[in-house]
């Protein structure tokens, strides 16, 4: 069976034949095969929604895996850190700055200073740093579909999906 592509040209040639035939019994005829060709263009559609539908669940499939996959690595970097909160808590506790293993050395180290914000207005205005303005798109969005006015700057497209249910 040929391909959708050939199946798509086939019957753009076929549309062309049908509008140049000169007689209905070319026409009826070109016609018969347009509907064989619809039949055929609609078996091909019917085979892609079959390999899609598998192709989902396989991707569906993989999804969940990762999923998983990264709610079990995230609760060994949760543990992982719990393990080192309790053994830095312990140093402390003890006033030890260094223990030393058989596979390695710990140490406590003061990490840098951090600021934390607890009033921005508080904060004087030579240490904000302004933002660029951001343009809402949606806001746009609905004024086009309210007004069907296209305001000057803006490029509205569309682009066309394919759905199967």
């Amino acid at each position: 069976m040929p391909n959708i592509y050939e199946l798509s040209t086939e019957y753009a040639a076929l549309m062309a034949e049908y509008e140049m035939a000169e007689d209905e019994e070319r026409r009826a005829e070109v016609w018969a095969m347009i509907d064989a060709l619809q039949d055929d263009i609609a078996d091909k559609a019917e085979a892609y929604a079959r390999i899609m539908r598998n192709m989902q669940a396989e991707a569906d499939a993989y999804k969940a895996e990762a999923q998983r996959l990264q709610k079990r690595q995230k609760a060994a970097e949760n543990a992982v850190e719990q393990l080192k909160g309790r053994l830095l808590n312990a140093m402390q506790a003890v006033g030890a700055n260094e223990i030393s293993t058989t596979i390695g050395k710990w140490r406590v180290q003061m990490n840098p200073w951090s600021v934390n914000i607890l009033d921005d207005a508080a904060i004087p205005a030579e240490y904000h740093i302004p933002q660029p303005d951001k343009i809402d798109k949606a806001a746009i969005l609905k004024h086009f579909k309210a007004s069907g006015e296209l305001l000057n700057g803006v490029e509205m497209t569309q682009t066309a999906g394919l759905r199967f249910r």
